[in-house]
């Protein structure tokens, strides 16, 4: 069982979601953004970079996260983070933007499994990773596409598993700021079906 820390930025969302129950069994460190240093990686097989974390600190800590990833580690980034501004090679684009979609039925979200095989999909069903997203990304060279925006061929999820030494996981969905915002339930089970799906990880 792969080994887990979660970055939090000392938000309501990022506490709730983070350090109390259903989710913080599934972490072995909770790490406070601002303050993160590398040997406290030492011992973690995955780095969650949480929804809406600060992306000032994640431009300050980046040095940090690619000497992870040098040691073959895995590094996990969920949506609304600002890659542009401190992942290197990852191009994000914006895409149509509705923040209501999960209540309006007459408008279908236009996303699509790629990979149906891809193990997360034994964790969850595309109904509920489907709430919204924010933008997309190019795929990168030799990534594997798992959930693309059907009009655009945009990626909403991505794996590179060959990224400046170690594996990279990316997505625009933001399970754990509507979870601890107490805001859209299916954000609740993608997040569940996340952090198995990280723990059996190969």
């Amino acid at each position: 069982m792969n080994k887990i820390a979660a970055l939090d930025s000392g938000t309501a969302f990022h506490i709730v979601s983070l350090s109390k129950d259903p989710f913080n069994k599934y972490f072995k460190k909770i790490l406070y953004l601002p303050k993160l240093q590398a040997k406290q990686l030492e011992d973690i097989d995955i780095l969650i970079v949480t929804c809406c974390s600060s992306w000032e600190q994640l431009e300050k800590k980046k040095d940090i996260f690619y000497e992870f990833l040098k040691r073959g580690k895995t590094l996990v980034v969920l949506g609304r983070n600002q890659t542009k501004l401190w992942l290197k090679d990852i191009e994000e684009v914006e895409l149509p933007f509705n923040f209501w979609w999960w209540l309006d039925k007459k408008n279908k979200i236009d996303l699509k499994i790629l990979k149906p095989n891809y193990p997360l999909f034994e964790h969850i069903k595309l109904e509920d990773m489907a709430w919204h997203y924010h933008g997309g990304f190019e795929v990168p060279k030799n990534a594997i596409n798992i959930l693309e925006e059907e009009k655009t061929r945009k990626s909403i999820f991505f794996e590179l598993k060959k990224y400046y030494g170690g594996r990279l996981i990316v997505t625009s969905l933001d399970p754990f700021y509507h979870h601890g915002s107490f805001f859209m339930p299916n954000t609740t089970k993608f997040a569940f079906a996340l952090l198995n799906f990280l723990e059996d990880l190969r």
